[in-house]
């Protein structure tokens, strides 16, 4: 007992504690990161103005999110039409996991068109992903605006 306190609870709890509130934190920021590469996906798929014969650019695009470089989960279905939907999807995962692992302080959300096409049909003015982008991003931060209003 010390200045005529005497606490309530031992180093142990108190780590304890600090372990639990760190754990819902990261719960609560690998959902919204999941949230988010919903968006994306769902915007991009939405708004592509592309046609698409093989299916292997509508497969190729979804998410990974990772942590510290480990990939934690991912989004990447083949598309209802087309050819060929596997190779897209394969192409679109492979890239984003290639770029995942590249970051490795904390979290990391990579949205991608896998195919390397992907910039040219953009470039000649179709959607493919630079819409999903831009609405994932405001997501994002409309999120994070909340959520610090309220701390």
């Amino acid at each position: 007992m010390r200045n005529g306190m005497t606490p309530l609870f031992d180093q142990q709890s108190l780590e304890r504690w600090f372990e639990h509130y760190e754990n819902r934190a990261e719960e609560r920021i690998l959902k919204l990161l999941q949230s988010a590469g919903e968006k994306f996906i769902e915007v991009a798929r939405k708004r592509a103005s592309f046609d698409d014969h093989t299916g292997n650019l509508r497969s190729s695009i979804g998410y990974v999110i990772a942590k510290d470089g480990e990939v934690l989960t991912e989004n990447f279905t083949e598309s209802d039409k087309g050819t060929d939907k596997t190779t897209g999807k394969y192409k679109g995962r492979r890239l984003a996991e290639e770029v995942s692992l590249s970051y490795t302080g904390g979290y990391v959300l990579v949205g991608v068109a896998g195919m390397e096409y992907a910039a040219a049909v953009e470039a000649k003015g179709y959607e493919v992903v630079s819409g999903a982008n831009t609405q994932c991003e405001k997501y994002l931060r409309d999120s994070l605006k909340l959520i610090f209003s309220k701390m």
